[in-house]
């Protein structure tokens, strides 16, 4: 495992195979069209040079909302880049599934939110949501931890907890020096995606302000996995 290195806010000029997509990845697309709303979506696959095929999120959708010959804007997260390109829609399908065949972009507009491999963890894990104007907090609620780094973490949970950029609180129980230590980490959500195949959404979080002491047994923890 290497450990994370800074990682830089600039947005860069990608070719689009380099985003390595997974079948199944959540997107969300929408047509530049005055009123149109975001659709959550999932990546079926690309063929370079020639398409991408984009489709409606879960077993049940059945509809792209997409027209063809419109241009449409794609976003999603891999897991280490935020991404977004411009395409135009080539043409649509309904059977033998509903999807929609996009322009094969060149190069997309790409973030690197996340540098370091991180290590996939089953250790127990809570979150909670402080009050935010007129919201109560929620939690503690159970969550389960994807992975880890020195630089954040992923969970998974029933809801999607609260939006982009707003703060959470993470406890984690790990053993550290042969003695379980209970982690209480500030953290800010960074993307908060529905899974494609199941009722849970994957929340991708920033920790913030650790302490030498959270630092220590992070560096500890996943240098040493746990809990597998």
């Amino acid at each position: 495992m290497t450990e994370d290195a800074p990682v830089s806010a600039t947005v860069n000029r990608l070719p689009f195979r380099a985003l390595g997509l997974r079948t199944g990845m959540a997107l969300q697309t929408r047509r530049l069209v005055e009123g149109a709303s975001k659709k959550e979506s999932q990546f079926f696959g690309a063929i370079e040079g020639k398409g991408v095929m984009v489709g409606p999120l879960g077993p049940d959708g059945v509809k792209t909302e997409l027209e063809e010959g419109e241009i449409c804007v794609v976003r999603g997260f891999t897991g280490q880049y935020e991404f977004s390109f411009l395409s135009k829609v080539l043409q649509t399908f309904q059977k033998p599934f509903a999807y929609a065949l996009l322009a094969y972009p060149a190069q997309v507009d790409a973030t690197l939110v996340r540098q370091s491999m991180r290590t996939k963890t089953t250790w127990p894990t809570t979150v909670e949501v402080p009050a935010k104007e007129a919201q109560p907090a929620k939690g503690p609620l159970d969550a389960t931890l994807v992975d880890i780094s020195l630089q954040g973490a992923m969970i998974k949970t029933d809801s999607a907890l609260a939006t982009v950029g707003d703060l959470v609180t993470v406890g984690i129980d790990v053993i550290f020096d042969n003695m379980p230590v209970q982690l209480n980490l500030s953290a800010s959500i960074c993307h908060n995606n529905r899974a494609s195949n199941e009722a849970a959404f994957y929340i991708g979080l920033a920790f913030k302000d650790l302490t030498q002491h959270d630092k220590l047994v992070l560096h500890f923890v996943t240098q040493a996995p746990q809990g597998q």
